[in-house]
Order: structure tokens, then sequence, then C-alpha cells
């Protein structure tokens, strides 16, 4: 009995230490540069700019006239109307107010159309990993230095694209 026990514990000990023996391959991604390395980035962003273009010339057009009402609140303050004051402030207002929508809709699709190529550059170090065995993965930006050895970075953007 005493035998069987000291043999399995042998075995273990083995077991572990070729555990411990075992090499690990790691891989840093900077997702970042790949992100912006990536030739989608680029018809993303002319995409998204011919969807907002109407809106941006009409708020240009608008922000003529809101800077037209402003110039003319600060030279003619003290001798308009108040109803003439609420007027233009109102037109400054809601200049303001549809600059601030804008550009909420614009970085709000700006951000749907980074998940997605995002999710390409996770897909293609999911595909990495298992093709050439990776045990760990990390962003370059969590790590404080790596070796261009580990840096897959360019192999990721060859996936990708």
């Amino acid at each position: 009995m005493k035998k069987i026990i000291s043999v399995l514990g042998v075995s273990a000990a083995l077991l572990f230490a070729g555990f411990a023996n075992a090499e690990v391959k790691i891989g840093v991604v900077d997702v970042m540069g790949v992100l912006q390395r990536m030739p989608q980035r680029e018809s993303v962003g002319k995409a998204l700019d011919s969807e907002f273009e109407a809106r941006a010339k009409s708020l240009q057009a608008e922000e003529k006239k809101a800077g037209e009402a402003a110039a003319r609140l600060k030279k003619d303050g003290l001798t308009l109307s108040s109803s003439e004051k609420t007027k233009l402030n109102k037109t400054i207002s809601d200049f303001e107010n549809k600059a601030k929508a804008f550009s909420a809709d614009y970085r709000k699709r700006e951000t749907e159309e980074a998940g997605k190529l995002l999710t390409k550059i996770q897909e293609a170090v999911k595909d990495i990993v298992a093709t050439e065995k990776y045990d760990i993965i990390l962003k370059a930006e969590a790590t404080l230095s790596a070796s261009d050895a580990v840096d897959i970075s360019d192999k990721v953007l060859e996936k990708v694209k």
C-alpha cells in the first residue's frame, strides 16, 4: 500500500513538474495600432462622412446665422428690444443644441462602426491563437514591455485585410 501511494506521489510530482517546465507561448497585440492601420477604417470614415454630409452642411449654414446673431447681440444688445434679443438668443441656442445632437449622433455611429472593426480584430486573434497554439495573448497597452518577437499585430492586420 505504501509503495502504491509513493509511486502515485512521485508520478504526480513528475506530472506537475512537466507542467511547470512546459513552454508557454505568449503573444502581444497592439489593438489600437491594428485598428488605425486597417484598410476598412478608411472606408468606414468615408461612409460616415457621406452619411452625415447633408446634416453637416445644414449645420454650417446655421452656424453662420448664429454667429451673425451673436455679433448683432454684442454690437446692438443695449438698443435691441427684448423680443429681438429673445429671437437672437433662440437662434444661437437652437444652433448649439443641433450642434451637440450632431456631435453625439456622429460619435455614436463612429463607435458602432469601430465596434464592428474590433470584432473583426478579435476574430482574427482567435484564429491566430487556434492555428499557432498561443497560450496567452495580451494587449500591448496592458504590457510594460514586450519584444518584437512576441508582437503579433502584423499577423492580425494581415488576417483582417
